[in-house]
């Protein structure tokens, strides 16, 4: 992360007027070894398990039956496609191939050898850059979560009453544009000319996001000075 990009995070998460949320597939454990802000609610696994600047934590509980899915699944997975660069990563709710050291001889076959075992086992495909993810099939994704959150933060008054940036650069991060449209700003970082997109803008880089949070910072040092 530039250095710019972190201290600018750092600055709107402590302004007592912003409310700021991480959202990512990764594991909320996985999250946290990456990033340490302060004052930042982090949603792990797609906002299934959420965890407040307050130390207080949610979890969606998976049922006992779609645990034990997933660990045959995780288990098959090891045991058949983690070859050559290839990996798993478990999030002990949904989980991830990996496939992006694969060179191209191979990567073809364990692509779909990957998908079939994730389909076959129940779960949710989703094909996202150098990776497939396996989710179980519950009515749940980050526009859920991101609903979930505000509701308990604001109550349920939340889209008349707040201003929210969203920004996102996956195929997943679409289900929260989504429910966040005509309500919000939003963003979707991509180099890609013929995105489809339900967001309102379209940024291509990472750097970009940088100099949105920075314009964003910029607003409130200057109302400080009104």
């Amino acid at each position: 992360m530039p250095k710019d990009t972190e201290i600018n995070i750092k600055k709107l998460a402590a302004n007592e007027k912003i409310f700021m949320v991480v959202f990512s597939g990764r594991e909320l454990s996985e999250i946290k070894n990456h990033l340490k802000f302060p004052n930042v609610t982090y949603a792990g696994n797609h906002g299934l398990e959420v965890e407040y600047p307050s130390g207080k934590k949610f979890k969606i509980e998976m049922p006992e039956e779609l645990l034990e899915k997933h660990n045959k699944l995780v288990a098959e997975l090891k045991e058949k496609v983690v070859c050559s660069g290839a990996w798993v990563e478990d999030k002990k709710i949904s989980v991830t191939y990996h496939y992006k050291g694969v060179t191209d001889k191979l990567k073809a076959k364990l692509i779909a050898e990957a998908k079939g075992l994730i389909q076959s086992h129940g779960f949710q495909l989703i094909e996202t850059p150098y990776a497939l993810e396996g989710k179980p099939r519950v009515n749940w994704d980050k526009g859920e979560g991101a609903k979930m959150i505000l509701e308990k933060q604001f109550d349920a008054d939340w889209a008349k009453n707040l201003k929210i940036i969203y920004v996102g650069d996956d195929t997943t991060d679409e289900d929260a544009i989504k429910v966040l449209h005509g309500i919000g700003k939003t963003f979707r970082v991509s180099e890609l000319p013929t995105l489809k997109t339900y967001a309102n803008y379209q940024i291509k880089t990472v750097e970009e996001v940088g100099w949105l949070l920075k314009a964003i910072q910029a607003y409130y040092e200057k109302k400080k000075k009104v």
